[in-house]
């Protein structure tokens, strides 16, 4: 199983660099020139458009003037489907991406020039017991067969659970899940779809288990049936949220001086999220069109953690998606090269 995991991620990966190579889109030596805008130097940076829950800190920062403050336009692209946005960052159809760290590792091994520049995502301390902001939930339905996860080894069938995207953040922290309850991987059917959808699938009855992040949270609860089996900071504490701002190697080589600001700008957005979170939270629900009511915790600085990144790699490793003797290290997959540009 894990051999055929391997090939499918690296085929994927394979086409994805096709794709990137072959594009009429793919720029080289991209170096970025500043306008001036009432009287100050200002970079724009491309990402796509998103309506989900990696959207609150680009909101807050647009909402509060922080990447105006740092001589920063957002281009937004438009919407990205997730196995085309690493390929989107190598052409140059889009500047600076999200994802976890299992993600850029496995582009990596695929021979994707990208790294991590900031430290976004990471799970809420313990003394912050509002579950609302913890990285994701798995839920089932409370008057179906799951009641709690030892129940998954009794059913004698596969258990249906909903995924976002292959190997990021919802399969890494599952495999620990199955790991400390003994529950066999054979027993497990994921189901690709977003978060919206996997609420309305639990609730008709079309999967088993919903994996929801926090700008999904509250649409899980209305449906009446949210029986909350697991949080993430249970599985893997501060870890299970670890997320990270990218770019491709070229781009971080050429333009410094706008990946600094955008560092700047987005760390100052975070904090104030995790400061703010009700209006953090309001402003999303408007720009998402679902109801909110919290969003993600963040760091409030941009240092990488080494030690969180190896976690994620590790991670990787043991469900196969990396092969036990990848040459992937820290090194490859993040820069420190901005870590005190997001100081408070």
């Amino acid at each position: 199983m894990k051999k055929s995991l391997r090939s499918a991620v690296l085929w994927i990966l394979a086409f994805g660099m096709i794709v990137w190579a072959l594009s009429g889109c793919r720029k080289k030596n991209v170096v970025l020139e500043s306008t001036v805008k009432d009287g100050n130097e200002v970079y724009q940076i491309k990402t796509w458009s998103r309506s989900d829950c990696t959207d609150a800190p680009f909101i807050v920062a647009e909402q509060k003037g922080f990447f105006t403050e740092e001589g920063i336009e957002i281009i937004y692209t438009g919407e990205t489907q997730p196995p085309q946005r690493i390929a989107s960052i190598l052409n140059g159809d889009n500047d600076v991406g999200t994802a976890h760290p299992n993600t850029l590792a496995i582009a990596r091994e695929g021979g994707a020039p990208i790294r991590g520049v900031a430290r976004s995502i990471i799970e809420p301390p313990d003394e912050i017991e509002d579950i609302h902001l913890q990285h994701m939930w798995w839920v089932s339905d409370k008057n179906g067969p799951i009641q709690k996860l030892e129940n998954i080894n009794t059913l004698g069938r596969k258990v249906k659970v909903q995924l976002l995207l292959r190997n990021a953040c919802i399969d890494f922290l599952t495999d620990i899940v199955l790991e400390r309850y003994n529950i066999s991987k054979d027993n497990i059917e994921y189901i690709t779809m977003p978060d919206i959808e996997g609420v309305l699938a639990l609730k008709n009855g079309l999967i088993d288990i919903a994996t929801p992040h926090p700008t999904f949270f509250k649409a899980v609860e209305d449906t009446g049936i949210a029986n909350i089996l697991i949080t993430s900071r249970e599985i893997a504490g501060e870890n299970a949220g670890t997320y990270l701002y990218y770019f491709a190697d070229e781009f971080i080589k050429n333009n410094p001086e706008p990946i600094r600001r955008f560092v700047r700008a987005i760390k100052k957005a975070e904090r104030w999220a995790n400061d703010n979170p009700e209006q953090t939270a309001k402003w999303t629900e408007e720009a998402i069109g679902v109801p909110v009511q919290a969003n993600h915790w963040y760091a409030r600085n941009a240092v990488i953690d080494d030690a969180q990144i190896q976690v994620w790699i590790d991670g990787s490793i043991a469900s196969g998606a990396l092969s036990a003797d990848t040459k992937v290290r820290v090194g490859d997959i993040i820069t420190h090269d901005f870590d005190q540009e997001g100081n408070e």
